[in-house]
């Protein structure tokens, strides 16, 4: 059986996840990232005999992320196999990719609306209303997955059009990087729910 777990809500997806991979015994797991998984050990790991007979499952993180080669080699395996796989991707899949695996077990986790109007008051001279917006946020508990989307939401910018400054856009991106690394390594000498509002702020006014 195929097991697919996806979304914009990471914390939820993640968290399903792991309860779901830690109800599995007495089995072998092969655990591969994006940056890990390679035909060759796949194709060992379903065709090598366990020592101790044990079933076997495979766990894929940002499977949907490879190339498009080594997906579909890989796809192909896995199709073929009697194994269960758990699948997660770091956003939503499109109807066209969850094809590939036409009778997995599709668990799709949504990120609150609330984000999204958060995202969308970051506009040049818009602090008033992006302030309301994010102390909801806050007050929710979304800091981490805000701080995700953020992320992601300033890099296309960067890629793409922006109404800010490229320049300074750029900087803030960094600085978001730096508060992310900072509040990870406990650095931070004040709440990162604060800092990354000065940042914001910054960028805004």
């Amino acid at each position: 059986m195929i097991y697919i777990f996806h979304g914009d809500n990471l914390e939820a997806s993640r968290h399903a996840l792991n309860s779901t991979l830690d109800q599995i015994k007495n089995q072998a797991i092969l655990r591969l990232d994006q940056k890990q998984i390679e035909v060759e050990k796949i194709n060992l790991f379903l065709n090598s005999n366990d020592l101790f007979g044990q079933a076997k499952s495979i766990y894929l993180g940002n499977y949907f992320s490879l190339t498009k080669p080594i997906f579909e080699k890989i796809t192909k395996l896995i199709n073929a196999s009697k194994i269960d796989v758990y699948i997660w991707q770091d956003k939503a899949l499109t109807m066209t990719q969850l094809k590939s695996f036409p009778q997995a077990k599709i668990n799709l986790f949504r990120a609150d609306n609330l984000l999204y109007s958060c995202l969308n008051t970051i506009k040049p001279k818009n602090l008033a209303l992006f302030l309301s917006q994010y102390d909801k946020i806050i007050d929710k508990g979304l800091y981490d997955l805000f701080l995700y989307l953020l992320k992601g939401n300033i890099r296309r910018q960067l890629q793409t059009y922006s109404q800010f400054n490229p320049d300074n856009l750029k900087k803030i991106y960094l600085q978001l990087i730096e508060l992310d690394y900072q509040n990870k390594t406990g650095q931070l000498s004040i709440p990162k729910e604060i800092a990354l509002k000065r940042i914001l702020i910054n960028l805004l006014k």
